[in-house]
């Protein structure tokens, strides 16, 4: 069983190659996704969680599989009809560990994913390094993986933080810092939707559920911001 990541793009602007004439196209991949991924479960693969990307072309798809074959089958059935779709990026989520949620943790914190560049000897070491890092009232590491998507981008984490500039700064002090991070991109998700059952997204991912990190995260040098502004 593997979890991956589905990035379906539809850009917004489409030029002919024939006639050179360019046209916008309204991206409906969302309600698309809402309204048919019930009748897309199979026994075999199963659409768990939709998020949205703030300024980019794509909309994001987490589905659980039973192997890749399996994988495959579900996005040249499914993905690949959605309307205007131009591309499918497809990212193996490898050694996922999910964070149990901190029982009084606060509502109000937006979510981001963190993407760093890791040199490949240190990808483990980054990895434990980050997954020790203790929830705070700032920032709650919600889920890290290994996705190894581009030569540039080998870990994934996916992080509530109160603003852009928390995160930010969580990133500055306690990512960059790592022995082995070449760099760290950080973008915001505008949009999130769990396609399943509380209960059925319990069943998915217990396997995978840890209990969070014990290294403090010190109170992070950030002013609240006006979160369009810092993304």
């Amino acid at each position: 069983m593997t979890f991956a990541l589905l990035r379906m793009h539809v850009p917004l602007l489409v030029t002919d190659p024939n006639s050179r004439v360019s046209r916008h196209i309204t991206s409906n991949v969302w309600d698309y996704v809402v309204e048919n991924h019930a009748k897309w479960r199979t026994k075999h693969v199963k659409p768990l969680f939709l998020t949205h990307r703030d300024m980019q072309e794509d909309t994001s798809l987490i589905v659980r599989a039973d192997d890749p074959d399996a994988l495959a089958k579900f996005i040249s059935k499914h993905i690949a009809e959605i309307p205007n779709l131009r591309g499918i990026w497809v990212l193996n989520m490898a050694k996922i560990r999910i964070f149990r949620f901190p029982k009084d943790r606060p509502r109000d914190l937006r979510r981001f994913t963190v993407t760093i560049d890791a040199l490949p000897a240190s990808i483990d070491s980054i990895y434990e390094r980050v997954s020790a890092l203790r929830p705070s009232d700032e920032i709650i590491i919600t889920y890290i993986t290994q996705t190894f998507q581009s030569f540039r981008a080998s870990i994934m984490a996916s992080v509530l933080a109160r603003s852009g500039n928390h995160i930010e700064a969580f990133v500055r002090d306690y990512i960059k810092p790592l022995q082995g991070v070449v760099d760290a991109d950080i973008t915001y998700i505008s949009k999130t939707l769990r396609l399943v059952t509380a209960e059925e997204w319990l069943k998915e991912v217990r396997p995978f559920l840890v209990s969070p990190g014990r290294e403090r995260v010190n109170k992070l040098e950030a002013d609240d911001d006006s979160l369009f502004a810092a993304c």
